[in-house]
């Protein structure tokens, strides 16, 4: 098995750092951990971390100033936020601070390695629950905004086209609300298909559903 630089893992409680040990300790060279936010930044500053396992919910401040903090001083740091935190703000702050991937604590073992695997493999993976909060926060003005489903990048308008598709709109009335020529929209329709291995609708709705792109009561 392919052995990795350094891991740091920013828990306050021991049984979860000594579970994660666990699970993937000897996936790595070295094995970092702290129980604060701030402990953690200077540990991240002096060893500069392959992987960072960083939990929202933190003595001292937020695992999302923690992820900021590292993001910047450290930009090629993997960040994986791990929490038993579901609210859909708070993921979105992890989000929004520059984090790879989310895994909530109550997931099993193999979502958790799953994660871990994505993310030192330079892909993201965010579980359904933080893609469903993710997914459902972003809109076709926000372009700029790439979400990784199912290992493919979409921007916010290709995510918004998928779900239009799924609803069996026309070319015509995803035209009309995504802004866009039916032309483009056809052109968004065909990558998006090839993209994803789709050859007909129905390829469309099952990725969509199984990725949690859009919920069965949506259709």
């Amino acid at each position: 098995m392919t052995s990795y630089q350094s891991v740091l893992v920013i828990d306050d409680h021991n049984m979860v750092v000594n579970g994660i040990k666990l699970l993937i300790g000897d996936w790595f060279q070295a094995f970092h951990h702290a129980n604060d936010g701030a402990t953690g930044i200077q540990v991240a500053l002096r060893q500069s971390p392959q992987l960072v396992i960083v939990d929202y919910m933190l003595p001292d401040m937020s695992g999302e100033a923690v992820a900021r903090e590292i993001r910047y001083h450290c930009p090629g740091a993997r960040i994986l936020g791990y929490s038993f935190n579901i609210n859909a703000a708070s993921i979105l702050k992890m989000f929004g601070a520059g984090i790879n991937g989310y895994v909530i604590k109550s997931e099993n073992d193999e979502e958790f390695t799953k994660a871990v695997t994505y993310l030192l493999q330079g892909k993201d993976y965010f579980c359904k629950e933080a893609r469903n909060h993710i997914i459902n926060r972003i809109s076709p003005e926000e372009d700029h905004t790439r979400l990784m489903v199912a290992n493919t990048e979409f921007s916010a308008k290709e995510i918004e086209i998928i779900r239009l598709i799924c609803k069996q709109k026309t070319a015509r009335e995803i035209a009309q609300a995504v802004f866009l020529s039916e032309r483009t929209v056809e052109q968004y329709r065909s990558n998006i298909s090839r993209r994803i291995g789709a050859r007909n609708m129905a390829g469309v709705i099952k990725f969509a559903l199984q990725y949690g792109v859009i919920d069965l009561e949506d259709l």
